[in-house]
């Protein structure tokens, strides 16, 4: 199949999966103080995730097929995905119940401050544990218990559903290279639950890109990104009837600073206020500082861009931190 003939075939897979009713082009642009180009997803939405806003756009309109269930969303009170989520279902009029675990802090901080704006009585139910994997005797035992059956969003709303949202970041990359006159050698992105560096993947691969692509694992092992791959290649596969063949033009590593999922340090925070200084942008301390970082030491090939995916808004929950490394007390 010809690059033409793939690029077609993907558009039309993507066109019907996905609603028409988000923006999903971003920009692209050089940075003032780094090699690196970055891909602002964080433009997409002011409270709703960029790179999550894709996914949503081909979940939403199986969601509103089945309105009439109610959508159970299982997560942390501090989650991206849950925020993002929750806002798009009250725009949507669509009923959902909240399982989340309790947090440990007594005031609402960061994305959950936002999100007890967004609560009304009886949404939420405060959970021990939420699971990494939601199993049938986990969901019967809720089910039982409340006597009702919900439609289940796993933890950062990693499923099929999602997919073919997820696949527009490939397609825009090249409407990027178009705009900027710039092929991209070496792309940058992080992985949470996986779905959206594996979606770029095999995007990138099934339209013959030749191009290195570097995954920064933020949650999970490269045996468990492996395995997310693999699923949803079968996915992409029964979509378009044909083998698509994933070929050695990627790598997965951890952050090169706290690598723990939900760590942060000082050279996290101290990266957050440079970039917003040198670059006029917000980084998040869970996931694109981390990225960033990352980039900038493992840059090999160029033009090289990375993909910042939003979140800033979990900043808020990390201000005494910020100031610390900001030396904002000079300004008063």
């Amino acid at each position: 199949m010809t690059k033409p003939d793939a690029l077609h075939k993907l558009q039309e897979l993507c066109n019907l999966h996905t609603s028409s009713s988000f923006n999903l082009h971003s920009r692209v642009h050089k940075m003032q103080k780094s090699d690196l180009y970055v891909k602002r997803e964080d433009e997409l939405s002011f409270s709703v995730s960029g790179s999550k806003l894709r996914k949503y756009a081909s979940i939403l309109p199986i969601l509103k097929k089945n309105k009439n269930t109610t959508i159970a969303l299982v997560g942390s009170a501090y989650s991206n995905h849950i925020l993002s989520l929750v806002q798009l279902l009250k725009q949507e009029n669509l009923p959902y119940q909240l399982f989340l675990e309790k947090p440990k802090t007594g005031a609402p901080q960061g994305n959950f401050f936002f999100l007890s704006l967004l609560l009304t009585k009886g949404e939420l139910i405060w959970i021990e544990k939420a699971p990494d994997s939601l199993s049938k005797s986990w969901i019967q035992s809720w089910e039982e218990a409340l006597q009702k059956t919900f439609f289940w969003i796993p933890l950062g709303g990693c499923m099929k559903e999602g997919f073919f949202g997820a696949l527009t970041l490939a397609l825009d990359i090249l409407a990027n290279e178009k705009e900027t006159g710039k092929e991209f050698n070496h792309i940058f992105v992080d992985a949470g639950t996986g779905l959206t560096a594996a979606a770029l993947i095999l995007g990138l691969t099934y339209l013959q890109k030749k191009i290195q692509i570097t995954v920064v694992l933020l949650a999970g092992t490269k045996e468990s990104f492996l395995k997310e791959l693999l699923f949803f290649q079968s996915i992409l596969e029964e979509a378009l009837q044909e083998t698509v063949p994933l070929i050695d033009n990627y790598q997965t590593t951890f952050p090169i600073t706290a690598k723990s999922f939900g760590s942060c340090n000082k050279k996290v925070f101290e990266t957050i206020t440079r970039v917003a200084r040198e670059e006029g942008f917000f980084l998040d301390p869970l996931y694109t500082a981390k990225l960033y970082l990352t980039a900038e030491e493992l840059i090999t090939e160029k033009p090289a861009l990375w993909i910042h995916s939003g979140g800033a808004l979990s900043i808020t929950g990390f201000q005494e931190e910020l100031l610390k490394s900001s030396h904002l007390s000079r300004f008063f």
